[in-house]
């Protein structure tokens, strides 16, 4: 063995911008033990809880961006000043004039971060076809878009009065922005529903204990066992050579694309719900079985449920409420306007933009066919119309999820030409026999999916009665199943990049 090395050690607890600190990795879980053995020892002292936990969550942001976290901690103190400036004022005109200075610093820093170099080469394009665009080297904070989206609740609530008072902690406002469990990529926590759990003391049951610890363990399988494999074993080998492959393993790709997106993003979330209920919190689900969803209208209610609710209470309603002499046009506009900003928000490439405006087409589609859909509904039996609409919708989901995999909006074209003009289904056998694992790994997963939530609770109550020494031995023992599993380098949670 050797021997300790202290430089070596210091040295890892240092920004590594090559090897950013992830939530699955075995480091995050030793800092984590460390800090939670700290945070149980002191939980009955408020001042000394949040400020272990804002540490915590400032030091882990750290590890993720580095010197980045001064810029989350400014844009988050020039929010907690300009809600007390908003709440203070006795002038609309001061009020409505602090709400846009705390929208033009927020939005102006993500479109800085995020889009400068997209919108120079859009313009390149378009003004200059064919010539090299200037990019600029702007290095973007990992979840800007995401304490951008949490921060602003905040000043928007007090604005409405939806909160009726502002928060009087500097330092409890920066841990509700800097808050690790959902730091990342979310689940995006109004104020009004977060920044109360830091001031009452937190309610840590057996329940939740076990709760906590029986989602980490979920999210974890659903991330390494499901979601990254099928990644590394198939779906990235597809996307990152389509020309090698044939049209019925770009067809199968996509199914993967889907399956690896969601459970990538359902297994982060169940972590993040996890740790969170460890410690006494509560944070929002983002899913709900979305590829039970009969039709896009349903899937955005099913799917990253927090970004739904939010786009819909910040965005959607108020332009519709703005444009409603405008009836249905009115309301069409503002779906579109809603989900070309979505598709903006998930990434900084004319992809995005165009798989945002697909959902918001497909969501005029409901809107607009709903008589005939119920005309429909009276003759076909109702089983069937179900299955018909949810295998619609899914499919239309692994459409429009080879926008979130290609490099290019070109890449996606010839992606899409490769999947229906070269497709072979007497290739199947031969298919499966190469990728037979990870073909069968997307099936069960999706099987998974279809089953009732009775029988995850059945199989909670179950976990919940063990011995607490029974319960870690089953956590250490999955773990290390998984990462003998999964012996690739841990890669990061896809939606990190939007």
């Amino acid at each position: 063995m050797g021997s300790f090395n202290l430089q070596v050690f210091l040295q890892s607890l240092t920004y590594n911008p090559a090897n950013p600190l992830m939530y699955q990795s075995v480091t995050f879980f030793l800092l984590f033990a460390v800090f939670y053995i700290f945070y149980s020892i002191f939980f009955n002292s408020r001042p000394i809880r949040n400020a272990l936990l804002l540490v915590f969550s400032l030091y882990f942001y750290y590890k993720l961006s580095g010197l980045f976290v001064f810029v989350l901690i400014a844009m988050g103190t020039s929010d907690y000043f300009i809600g007390m400036g908003i709440f203070k004022s006795r002038k609309a005109h001061i009020k409505n004039l602090l709400l846009t200075l705390s929208v033009l610093i927020n939005v102006g820093a993500l479109m800085y971060f995020k889009y400068t170099n997209f919108l120079l080469e859009s313009w390149t394009g378009i003004v200059h076809p064919g010539a090299e665009p200037l990019v600029l080297k702007i290095i973007q904070p990992i979840g800007i878009s995401y304490f951008v989206f949490k921060t602003l609740t905040y000043i928007f609530d007090i604005q409405r009065e939806v909160i009726e008072k502002p928060e009087k902690s500097w330092f409890r406002y920066i841990l509700y922005v800097s808050f690790f469990p959902n730091i990342l990529a979310g689940p995006i926590s109004k104020a009004r529903d977060l920044l109360p759990q830091f001031i009452t003391k937190p309610e840590i049951s057996k329940e939740a204990l076990s709760k906590g610890l029986f989602l980490i363990m979920l999210g974890l399988i659903k991330k390494i066992a499901v979601a990254d494999y099928i990644a590394s074993n198939f779906v990235d080998r597809i996307f990152e050579s389509p020309e090698f492959f044939t049209g019925f393993d770009a067809y199968m790709a996509s199914y993967g694309a889907m399956i690896q997106l969601f459970f990538d993003f359902a297994g982060y979330t169940d972590m993040m719900v996890g740790f969170a209920f460890l410690m006494g919190f509560t944070i929002e689900h983002n899913f709900n079985k979305p590829f039970l969803a009969g039709n896009i209208s349903e899937f955005w209610r099913r799917w990253h449920i927090t970004l739904y609710n939010w786009l819909n209470e910040y965005l959607y309603q108020p332009m519709a409420f703005a444009w409603r002499r405008w009836k249905l046009a009115g309301a069409m506009l503002a779906v579109f306007l809603t989900f070309l900003i979505s598709g903006l928000w998930h990434g900084a490439a004319i992809t995005f933009v165009v798989w945002g405006l697909l959902h918001g087409l497909a969501i005029a589609w409901d809107v607009f066919s709903s008589s005939g859909r119920k005309k429909v509904q009276k003759w076909m039996p109702k089983v069937i119309y179900k299955v018909l609409s949810i295998l619609i919708t899914f499919h239309f989901l692994v459409f429009t999820a080879v926008l979130l995999k290609a490099k290019t909006f070109s890449d996606a074209i010839d992606f899409w030409k490769k999947m229906f003009t070269e497709i072979d289904l007497s290739l199947f056998s031969k298919w499966f026999g190469i990728y037979t694992t990870p073909f069968l790994v997307m099936v069960i997963a999706l099987i998974l999916q279809f089953l009732p939530n009775k029988m995850y609770t059945s199989i909670f109550n179950f976990f919940k009665k063990w011995h607490w020494t029974l319960k870690a031995l089953a956590f250490a023992i999955l773990v290390i199943v998984l990462y003998q599993l999964y012996i690739l380098e841990a890669m990061p949670f896809i939606y990190i990049q939007f």
